[in-house]
């Protein structure tokens, strides 16, 4: 992944890192609250794109990774403050898809996944 601080443009820097349409499900999925890898994993995505995204969001700040000590051993994902303040943008995609992109006009049936 290319260095944020090297990017001069705010635009640029903040689509290079949630500009994906992994990271864009992991944080609607967080919205919610904390979730398990597992609970991420949607139908379609491939786990070791989920882990990527996982590590690169960690790794900005933008999530936080929390390991129980429990048997089985427990991680879960949740938003940091970084990551609630994406927050808006995630609501201005759903309001512009659901206003511009109607389910009747995307191809092959819908799931709960893809309802926002």
């Amino acid at each position: 992944m290319r260095n944020l601080q090297d990017i001069a443009c705010p635009i640029h820097r903040a689509a290079t890192l949630v500009a994906d349409v992994t990271v864009i499900v992991i944080l609607r999925e967080l919205r919610n609250g904390p979730r398990r890898f597992g609970e991420l994993l949607v139908p379609g995505m491939n786990p070791r794109s989920l882990s990527d995204r996982l590590r690169r969001l960690t790794h900005e700040d933008v999530i936080t990774r929390t390991r129980y000590a429990e048997v089985p051993p427990r991680v879960e994902y949740s938003l940091t403050p970084k990551g609630v303040a994406l927050l808006p943008v995630l609501q201005a995609l759903q309001d512009f898809g659901q206003t511009w992109l109607p389910v009747e006009a995307v191809p092959g049936p819908a799931t709960a996944a893809d309802q926002g």
